[in-house]
C-alpha cells in the first residue's frame, strides 16, 4: 500500500483555493494498472484542484484507507483481487458498513464474465461499470471527470440538507419555545381572565347588597331613632310600634340576602316576574315610608334575573332618592315596551315625583352605579326637572329579541281587552284621586315632611317616622346620617357604597 499526491498541473492552471485536491483510491492488485492510471490522470485538475491518488493493492488495504478518508471522490475499483468477487464485496461494504453514499465507485474489470454487468449493476450500489480493454486515456478521463462532478454535486447536497435540517431543527426548537411562551401567557391571561371575572362578580354582588339591603337598613336605623327619642320623651306605645317596624324592616332586609345568595346560585323556581319585583319595590316604600305610588307595570315580557333586578334597584334607587333629598310625598311610576332608536325594542322606565329640584344637581354614587351598568348593557339613565314641577328619572334598558317579541305579543294581548278595560280604568283613577287626597290629609296632620333640595348629601335625610315631633324627627335624622358616613367609611368593593 503506498500513498502519494501527484500534481501535474500546468502553470496555466489555477491552484487549489484551500490547497487539497480530489482524492482519488486506485484499487487493484496489477501495479501496471496503477502506473498508468497515474500517467495519464496525474496532469489533470477539476476546478482548479488537482487529483490526489491513494494506491490499495487489496480489498482489505482499501477498506483500511477509506475508513480513515471518509472524503474520498472516486474509487476505480478493480473486481478479480485476492478472490474473485472481493472488488464486489468491497462495493458493498463501502456502502453499508462504512455508510459512505458519497463516494463515486467505478467497477473495472479485465474478466467481464466474472461478473456480468447487468447482474452487478442491478445488485451492487456502483455508479459506474467499466472493461479494462475498453478504457482508454480519453474513455477514462471522461469517466472520472464524470464521477468527480457527480462528488462534487452529491457533497454540496448532502451540505445543502445538512444546513436544511440545521435550520429546521434550529426553527424547531424557536417554535416550541414560542409554543412554551404563547402557553404561558395563554395561562397567564386566562388567570387573568378568571381574577377579573371573580371582581366583577363581587362588584356586582355589592352593587346588589347595596340597592337592596342597604336602603332596607337605612330605613330600620331611622325607626330605631325615632323609638330611641321617643322613649325618651316617655311616649312608649309609639316608640314600640317604631320598634316593630324596623323589626319588620330588619326581617326584610334578611330576606334581600336570601334572595340575592338564590339568584346567586341561580334559583329559578323562587324568582318573580320584572312586574312582580317592581310593584313589591312600590308597595315597600309605601309602607315603609308613607309615600304614595302610583304604579303600572303591565305588559312586561320575561327577563334575565339581571335584567330584572337592574330595573328593580333604578326604581328602588329613585324612590330613596325623591324621599331622601328631595322630600317627595308623590309619586308616579310606569314601565313598558317601547321602539328604540336602532330598531329594536327597550323598557323605558320612567318614575317622577313632586319633590324638589335643584337645577344643579347632580347623581349620586347609587345612580352612577346604575348609570353604568345601564351603560354595559347599552342603555341609559338620565335625571331632570319635569315639566309639571319635581324631578323624573328615565331609563332605558335595551331587550334581546326574543324578549322584544314576547312583549308585542304581550301589547297585541292588551290591545284587544283595551276597550273592556277604558270604563274601569277610569273609576280607578277617580278613587286613586280620593285616596291620594284622604292620604294627603292624613299626612298633613300626622307626618313631618321635609322638604329638602334633591342637591342636599344622603347625610341630610329626612325621618322617615310616623308621629315623630320636628326636633325629634331632626335629631333622628342626625343620627341616621351619623349611621350612614360610618358605614360609608367602611372599605367597600365597586358600586357598593352610599348612594
Amino acid at each position: 500500500m503506498e500513498e502519494e499526491e501527484i500534481g501535474f498541473a500546468p502553470e496555466e492552471e489555477p491552484a487549489a483555493e484551500d490547497g487539497s485536491g480530489w482524492k482519488f483510491l486506485i484499487v487493484d492488485d496489477d501495479p501496471d494498472i496503477h502506473r498508468v492510471t497515474r500517467l495519464v490522470l496525474g496532469p489533470e485538475t477539476f476546478e482548479g484542484r488537482p487529483l490526489v491518488f491513494y494506491s490499495a493493492y487489496s480489498a482489505a488495504e482499501a477498506l483500511e484507507l477509506l475508513r480513515g478518508h471518509a472524503d474520498f471522490a472516486v474509487v476505480l475499483l478493480d473486481v478479480v483481487m485476492e478472490t474473485e468477487d472481493a472488488g464486489l464485496r468491497l462495493a458493498r461494504s463501502i456502502r453499508e458498513e462504512l455508510g459512505n453514499a458519497l463516494v463515486r465507485i467505478v467497477l473495472r474489470t479485465g474478466q467481464p464474465g466474472q461478473a456480468p454487468e447487468s447482474d452487478v449493476i442491478r445488485s451492487y450500489d456502483i455508479n459506474d461499470y467499466r472493461e479494462k480493454t475498453e478504457l482508454t486515456s480519453s474513455k477514462l478521463f471522461s469517466t472520472v471527470y464524470a464521477s468527480v462532478r457527480a462528488y462534487r454535486a452529491a457533497v454540496e447536497l448532502s451540505r445543502s440538507q445538512s444546513r436544511l435540517e440545521e435550520a429546521v431543527r434550529r426553527r424547531t426548537q424557536e417554535l416550541e419555545e414560542r409554543g412554551r411562551q404563547l402557553e404561558a401567557s395563554i395561562r397567564s391571561a386566562y388567570e387573568a381572565m378568571a381574577e377579573v371575572a371573580v371582581l366583577e362578580e363581587r362588584g356586582r354582588i355589592a352593587r346588589e347588597i347595596h340597592h337592596s339591603v342597604g336602603h332596607t337598613m337605612t330605613a330600620a336605623i331611622v325607626q330605631l331613632e325615632a323609638a330611641r327619642r321617643l322613649l325618651a320623651a316617655g311616649e312608649g306605645d309609639e316608640a314600640e310600634a317604631k320598634v316593630e317596624i324596623a323589626r319588620q324592616l330588619a326581617r326584610k332586609g334578611l330576606e334581600e340576602i336570601r334572595g340575592s345568595v338564590r339568584a346567586i346560585a341561580a334559583d329559578s323556581s323562587v324568582r318573580r316576574s320584572a312586574g312582580e319585583e317592581l310593584e313589591q319595590v312600590a308597595r315597600e316604600a309605601e309602607w315603609a315610608s308613607g309615600v304614595r305610588v302610583e304604579a303600572s307595570f303591565g305588559g312586561l315580557p320575561p327577563l334575565s334575573w339581571y335584567q330584572a333586578r337592574l330595573l328593580r334597584d333604578i326604581l328602588r334607587e329613585g324612590l330613596t332618592n325623591g324621599i331622601r333629598h328631595g322630600g317627595a310625598q308623590r309619586f308616579a311610576c310606569r314601565a313598558e315596551v317601547e321602539p328604540s332608536a336602532e330598531g329594536g325594542r327597550r323598557i323605558a322606565l320612567s318614575l317622577w315625583n313632586d319633590g324638589r329640584w335643584s337645577g344643579d344637581a347632580e347623581p349620586g354614587f347609587g345612580l352612577r352605579a346604575l348609570q353604568g351598568q345601564l351603560a354595559e348593557a347599552g342603555g341609559s339613565l338620565t335625571l331632570a326637572a319635569s315639566a309639571r314641577g319635581g324631578a323624573e328619572l328615565r331609563a332605558a334598558l335595551p331587550l334581546p329579541r326574543e324578549a322584544a317579541a314576547a312583549g308585542e305579543a304581550a301589547e297585541a294581548a292588551e290591545a284587544g281587552e283595551a276597550a273592556v278595560s277604558a270604563e274601569e280604568t277610569a273609576e280607578t283613577a277617580d278613587e286613586t284621586a280620593e285616596t291620594a287626597a284622604s292620604a294627603e290629609e292624613t299626612a298633613s296632620g300626622a307626618r313631618l315632611r321635609t322638604v329638602l333640595p334633591l342637591s342636599r348629601e344622603p347625610e341630610a335625610a329626612t325621618a322617615l317616622a310616623d308621629g315623630v315631633a320636628p326636633s325629634e324627627a331632626g335629631e333622628a335624622c342626625d343620627g341616621a346620617a351619623a349611621s350612614e358616613r360610618a358605614d360609608r367609611s367602611e372599605p367597600r368593593s365597586p358600586g357598593g357604597g352610599t348612594p
